[in-house]
């Protein structure tokens, strides 16, 4: 029923942003609007369905450990 709620309420949202940007006619503008809006939409999912999902923090931490133990051998 929550599911619902927040998904006529995009659409709402959307019926409401989706023809300013139409006007200005940016297909990268566009682009990013619907990957924020699909993204959002699957946060509240994964959050009303309680569905575990990793933090992001991980993926930081996976990036910085090997750079970090390169600059580590460089200047050690």
């Amino acid at each position: 029923m929550m599911l619902l709620f927040f998904l006529a309420l995009a659409a709402v949202c959307t019926a409401i942003d989706l023809p300013l940007l139409k006007q200005k006619s940016r297909r990268r503008d566009r682009l990013v609007w619907l990957l924020f809006w699909v993204l959002g939409i699957a946060a509240v999912y994964c959050s009303l369905n309680k569905i575990k999902v990793p933090s992001p923090l991980y993926l930081v931490m996976i990036i910085y450990q090997p750079v970090n133990r390169l600059f580590e051998s460089w200047f050690y």
